[in-house]
């Protein structure tokens, strides 16, 4: 009877967190619709549990030469690639350097007040002339019930006055502005570039650990650490993002 009620119980708690995920994914959802509607932006909220993404296309989407106002669509991934192709070649770099930024402060962080913060920066978009207009991104980041680090993101996009190099890190609750200094250095240091490059050469641990002279071990580390700071699922993505970011040779 013990062990009837004991796995009654699992399967209940079971579907009670599948359910709380569901529901917390709807809330945000309306969010991001809320946030299209009133602001007449594109919103993207992407949940990084399930890699997908739902597109909410405010008025916004027009002017860049997107979808019809009040379009939605949902995508199998946590990267709207369709909406960032549209960002100027010279911006991109620099805006996902400061993104990584951002989510490198929110992952250190070792307090949900980290989660009170979000990021914006400005780049150039194009619309559907080729035109590049002054486009304002906004990116909040959300954790999970009962879970640390990220789990979901918005994404804002809307049409700005100007564009500048500078993104601020503001809090929603204090008011406070943090600008966002960009250290390549500190993001990944050499020795974690050099495995990366090696990594893309297709080389195993074993092999690189051989090649730089230290221990397997230390590779898998060191692996570990990219993997981490690049918010990737494993080394192929983070190397795929970091020669996005210009990062790799």
């Amino acid at each position: 009877m013990i062990e009837i009620n004991d796995k009654l119980n699992e399967k209940l708690c079971q579907q009670m967190d599948g359910q709380l995920e569901e529901d917390e994914e709807q809330q945000l959802r309306l969010i991001a619709k809320s946030y299209a509607l009133c602001e007449n932006a594109i919103a993207v909220l992407s949940n990084h549990r399930t890699n997908k993404s739902h597109i909410y296309y405010g008025k916004t989407s027009e002017i860049l030469g997107f979808e019809t106002t009040g379009s939605y669509e949902k995508i199998d991934s946590i990267w709207e690639e369709k909406i960032l192709s549209h960002i100027h070649p010279d911006d991109q770099r620099l805006r996902n350097l400061q993104e990584l930024v951002y989510c490198q402060f929110i992952c250190t962080s070792h307090s949900d007040k980290a989660f009170d913060w979000y990021l914006e920066n400005t780049m150039r978009m194009s619309d559907k002339n080729g035109k590049y207009l002054p486009t304002r991104h906004r990116i909040f980041y959300f954790k999970g019930r009962g879970q640390r680090g990220i789990c979901y993101a918005i994404c804002l996009f809307n049409i700005a006055t100007k564009t500048s190099r500078l993104a601020v890190m503001k809090n929603t609750l204090t008011g406070e502005e943090r600008q966002v200094d960009v250290d390549e250095k500190q993001l990944i240091s050499e020795r974690e570039m050099t495995i990366m490059n090696l990594v893309c050469e297709g080389l195993s641990s074993k092999v690189i650990s051989a090649r730089l002279d230290i221990s397997k071990n230390t590779v898998d580390r060191h692996r570990q650490n990219i993997i981490s700071k690049l918010q990737a699922a494993n080394m192929n993505e983070a190397c795929h993002k970091a020669k996005q970011l210009g990062l790799l040779k």
